[in-house]
């Protein structure tokens, strides 16, 4: 999973792996965030932010990234600035 990715962000607190964001990208046209996670007891505090960021900076301008969010997540992905699709 972790070496056929395209785009790995990782979070870390003292050695301790907190949290990941995993895509898959051509780099032009299209990334999709296939996986975004973080540790429950680091959750709100900006973490997952860091981690889109950082997929951000490493895709560049071009392509544009996409999420399915799980239901449960769909209100976070509105605050931090996603537009939800509803035939998507």
């Amino acid at each position: 999973m972790f070496d056929h990715a395209d785009i790995l962000a990782t979070a870390w607190d003292n050695g301790k792996l907190i949290g990941l964001a995993r895509s898959v990208s051509d780099f032009v046209y299209f990334c999709y965030l296939s996986d975004l996670a973080v540790d429950v007891f680091y959750q709100k505090k900006g973490v997952g932010k860091s981690l889109i960021d950082a997929t951000y900076s490493k895709l560049g301008d071009k392509a544009s990234l996409v999420l399915f969010a799980a239901p449960k997540a769909r209100k976070y992905y509105g605050k931090i600035g996603f537009e939800a699709h509803s035939s998507a």
